[in-house]
């Protein structure tokens, strides 16, 4: 049986998560808008939004900025309408999907990291009738 752990899914699999990164590099932009309530931090919270958007759409540190957007769309849904929480919601299962999935072949992590295959194989049976 193969194990899917450590690898990046490519094919359609890559693809949709290469979609999945792009759609929700739209919502920390989103988010930002929705969190930067006082004009101190709205600077702040647009440039970590543009950098969470870059780093989702190349790939790069993919998990923890998906885990990050998802604590930050948990922080929000308490900030919104119950159409809006819903939505949300949905939201914060595609960021937990990426997070557990992680970013796909397309991605400079899957270029970082590569693929591994450790393969465990037995030592050979003696063979022969030495003493």
């Amino acid at each position: 049986m193969i194990q899917y752990v450590n690898r990046y899914p490519d094919g359609a699999a890559g693809i949709a998560l290469l979609l999945l990164r792009i759609c929700h590099a739209f919502v920390a932009f989103g988010m930002a808008n929705l969190l930067s309530t006082t004009p101190a931090s709205s600077h702040f919270l647009q440039y970590a939004a543009a950098l969470a958007a870059l780093l989702l759409v190349i790939g790069l540190a993919t998990r923890w900025v998906a885990l990050l957007l998802g604590l930050g769309v948990l922080a929000a849904i308490t900030m919104s309408g119950v159409i809006q929480q819903l939505l949300l919601a949905g939201v914060v299962g595609g960021c937990m999907a990426i997070v557990l999935i992680g970013a796909g072949a397309f991605s400079l992590d899957a270029k970082r990291h590569g693929r591994r295959v450790i393969q465990f194989q037995t030592p050979p049976p003696d063979r022969g009738g030495g003493n």
